[in-house]
């Protein structure tokens, strides 16, 4: 898509360059302001081509040609299901993907089924708004929630150096088996992949920096929902069977993005995900007829939900906090019930 900024020189930026103006008042990168020089009309003054090294005078209208139109990928298929928009503007655009989807499609003769990916793709051409898909980041098939997508390679560079530098943040809540000891910390072990399963990871000296934080936000004893005061009590009196906690709701926040982070993390500490089937007991009932196996049975997926983005607008610098409500399933398990 095609993507042109401008702006005005004021009174006090007369006599600036016109590549001081481009990086100090436009806020573009060596990169952007070379790649622009190239381009067609790419750095024009009053409508004219100009060198960066152009003296400016006030009132001069500087405008500035990141990108030239470009077409959505022709091998991604568009698919005409629900896609849920949790916010939208001419350089952005922030989903919620169900459990179940997958982000992206798995490979060669797969362009054409149903992902997020493809879903985005039918929603764009819609619009009228032809540009290849670019999603940051990337959910689990079975996990829930925001998920951020730029509409050109410009605001895309600018979104991954905000995540580089822990401008751009999500969330994540869970449900977890038992409770933490601690009710917030950090969990900061190596993970690196499992060599006698390649599709899961494992906590490993030699592996990759990984870096965890949450922290309790309830716990559930027997039927019973407790606020976090009453989780550390509780954890006093483990005892005693009555007052066992059976699962707890968990906010998480990533320092670092290890595949499968969040659940290696979480099953180290004693406390996995519920429901899921690699690190935890799965979803399938184990010891048929039990609190624990009814619990996993409500949910048939790995309850992990990304619930906030926060970011800032790639070109304005606005600051966004977009959230995903929690979906029916998970709030199934914590006895709400959400209609």
């Amino acid at each position: 898509m095609e993507k042109r900024i401008s702006r005005r020189v004021s009174a006090e930026e007369e006599g600036m360059s016109l590549g001081q103006f481009l990086r100090s008042c436009m806020s573009l990168s060596k990169k952007e302001i070379s790649r622009a020089k190239f381009l067609e009309n790419g750095i024009c003054v009053d409508g004219v081509r100009r060198k960066v090294t152009a003296v400016l005078e006030a009132g001069e209208f500087v405008e500035v040609q990141l990108e030239t139109g470009e077409r959505t990928s022709l091998q991604l298929g568009a698919s005409d299901k629900e896609l849920e928009v949790l916010y939208e503007d001419e350089d952005v655009i922030v989903l919620n993907k169900p459990a179940g989807l997958s982000v992206h499609p798995a490979g060669r003769g797969t362009f054409h089924g149903d992902t997020l990916a493809n879903r985005l793709a039918f929603y764009l051409r819609e619009k009228g708004e032809d540009c290849v898909i670019r999603i940051l980041g990337r959910l689990d098939k079975d996990t829930s929630g925001v998920v951020l997508a730029a509409k050109s390679r410009t605001a895309s560079a600018r979104l991954e150096q905000q995540r580089e530098a822990g401008i751009l943040k999500k969330t994540y809540l869970a449900v977890v088996q038992g409770v933490p000891q601690e009710s917030e910390g950090e969990i900061r072990v190596s993970l690196g992949p499992d060599p006698e399963d390649r599709t899961r990871m494992r906590v490993c000296q030699d592996g990759k920096t990984a870096q965890t934080y949450y922290q309790v936000l309830k716990t559930f004893h027997g039927g019973r929902e407790n606020g976090i005061e009453d989780g550390r009590e509780a954890g006093e009196r483990a005892g005693k069977e009555e007052e066992r906690a059976v699962c707890s709701l968990v906010r998480l926040c990533l320092a670092t993005g290890r595949t499968h982070q969040i659940r290696v993390h979480m099953a180290y500490i004693g406390c996995s995900l519920l429901g899921d089937p690699l690190y935890g007991s799965g979803s399938a009932a184990a010891g048929s007829g039990s609190p624990e196996a009814e619990r996993r049975a409500l949910i048939g997926r790995t309850a992990l939900h990304a619930s906030e983005l926060v970011f800032c607008q790639p070109f304005t610098g606005r600051r966004l906090r977009v959230s995903a409500p929690l979906p029916k399933d998970i709030a199934r398990i914590l006895n709400f019930v959400v209609e």
